[in-house]
């Protein structure tokens, strides 16, 4: 029965251990943190916009749009056709 009991207790002390600091203690010196932020939106802004230069160069260079602008024309005719012929 204290087997059972310990158990518990000994993997809650564990994964308390585990856990690391404290996200207040994790980083004493606060103005290096702040002086490295925008640096940081810099590279995210330049990844992000890399990204989408390629996804849009991509799009463009694919069937896509061509294909979706045929399959909205041919159902847009369809649903017309069909309201036409029911409410003529």
């Amino acid at each position: 029965m204290r087997l059972l009991l310990s158990l518990p207790v000994l993997v809650v002390a564990l994964l308390m251990v585990l856990e690391g600091p404290a996200p207040a203690q994790a980083t004493p010196d606060l103005s290096s943190t702040l002086e490295s932020i925008p640096d940081k939106l810099k590279d995210f802004k330049s990844t992000v916009e890399e990204k989408v230069r390629a996804a849009i160069h991509h799009i463009k260079q694919s069937d896509i749009p061509k294909k979706t602008w045929t399959w909205l024309s041919e159902t847009f005719s369809k649903a017309k056709e069909k309201i036409t012929n029911t409410f003529s």
